[in-house]
């Protein structure tokens, strides 16, 4: 039994293990956003809210409590409460004018699609921040592959340099500077790999994968590439559906609201009762009563409600303009951060990189022909290697600014 027990746990680790490498060796962005909104405890708590908005609806449109009572009055001196003349029960009902519950009904459901736009926010604002992780960790690769890359070139020429030394052909300067450049390229690689191993921590962590490590061979399956989205974008201006002024809209919708609330509180409040007495042992007796409230003191109490109301409505009218000014502001700034973006991606993938491989390429063959130095070599070569960086730089930041304008219109622009 024991054995069998050993044997059930042994599987059952290699089973976790299986499916925890099964995420880490394959994860696509589809992957990863729906990974993410639902592991997300923001995301999570924004949608408890909404049902918290429920419950507010359902209270804020009910009646007060009913009030009942039971009255012995006329007991003699001495006697017990059951020596009565006379009995009453009754039971009341108060309510506010019936217009003032369907404006804390509407009020209440603007409030509750509010807490629904609120998790609509946040998930567009956690695709972004997964998006712009995932592109992160697949620079941080490429540029890991770039170091390596630079290093292998750096331990040949760094051999070649000695062999020329030894044989009489190359300098000792030639020797020292390969040394020097290869030590560089080892701790490049260094840097790029603790960089790689800080992105994956952070792409971990908006997942909402808590301490769980994943470690460098996390396999991403989509690539940074380019892909054109300058139709995608051309004469956007529309942000209208951005969370944050639908957001304001409906703040001063539920303004507009309770000023109607206000007003309506000159209207009387009622009183309903009903009641059932007996005297003197006959108990055929019943009645009746109509209460109504009015605002006697209305200069004061209804007037300062009005006056309050009417301000707010003024303040939330007066901040969705303002949401709205810097919305287009954040808009305009994005779409020439990303024209910006895209010229330097077009002019690397046009010109620099083609100049750069020719470049290298030609160096490489003068190298080997002994026509120039190393060092000639190594400019070009560095020539090469920082192109290609700066060109996946370039396009990273293309894809960031993308992310920004889906952020800023509400709506994606790289689709799925």
């Amino acid at each position: 039994m024991r054995y069998i027990l050993v044997l059930f746990i042994v599987f059952l680790i290699i089973g976790t293990m299986y499916g925890q490498e099964k995420i880490i060796k394959n994860l696509t962005l589809n992957e990863a956003i729906n990974i993410g909104l639902k592991n997300n405890p923001t995301v999570k708590s924004a949608s408890e809210s909404i049902s918290a908005a429920k419950g507010r609806f359902l209270s804020g449109i009910s009646l007060p409590q009913p009030e009942i009572s039971y009255d012995n009055q006329w007991i003699p001196t001495g006697k017990s409460l059951g020596s009565f003349s006379e009995k009453t029960f009754s039971i009341s009902q108060a309510f506010e004018f019936p217009s003032i519950y369907f404006l804390k009904g509407n009020k209440f459901s603007k409030a509750e699609e509010i807490t629904i736009i609120q998790l609509n926010f946040i998930e567009k604002n956690l695709i972004k921040q997964i998006k712009t992780a995932y592109f992160k960790v697949l620079l941080r690769q490429y540029q890991v592959k770039s170091a390596e890359e630079n290093l292998t070139i750096s331990d040949d020429f760094f051999k070649k340099a000695r062999i020329r030394f030894n044989v009489g052909e190359g300098t000792n300067l030639e020797v020292l500077t390969a040394k020097v450049h290869n030590s560089e390229a080892r701790n490049s690689l260094e840097i790029s790999k603790n960089e790689l191993k800080t992105a994956l921590a952070e792409f971990s962590f908006i997942l909402g994968y808590g301490k769980q490590e994943y470690d460098s061979s996390f396999n991403l399956v989509d690539s940074l590439t380019f892909v054109n989205y300058e139709k995608n974008i051309e004469n956007i201006s529309d942000y209208e559906a951005n969370p944050l002024i639908k957001i304001a809209e409906l703040n001063t919708e539920i303004a507009l609201i309770e000023k109607s609330m206000a007003t309506s509180s000159y209207l009387p409040k009622f009183n309903l009762a009903y009641l059932m007495q007996s005297r003197d042992n006959i108990n055929s007796y019943n009645g009746a009563s109509v209460g109504i409230s009015v605002p006697l003191w209305f200069l004061f109490e209804q007037k300062g409600r009005v006056q309050e109301a009417s301000s707010n409505l003024s303040i939330s009218q007066f901040e969705l303009q303002q949401i709205k000014n810097s919305t287009a502001l954040k808009l305009k700034n994005a779409v020439t951060d990303f024209e910006n973006n895209l010229k330097q991606v077009n002019l690397y993938k046009k010109e620099i990189l083609p100049q750069s491989d020719e470049i290298f390429r030609t160096a490489l063959k003068s190298y080997d022909a002994g026509e120039i130095t190393y060092l000639e070599y190594l400019q070009a070569k560095q020539t090469l290697i920082g192109s290609r960086n700066n060109y996946n730089n370039s396009l990273f930041n293309y894809y960031q600014s993308l992310f920004m304008i889906e952020e800023i219109i509400g709506q994606n622009i790289i689709s799925k």
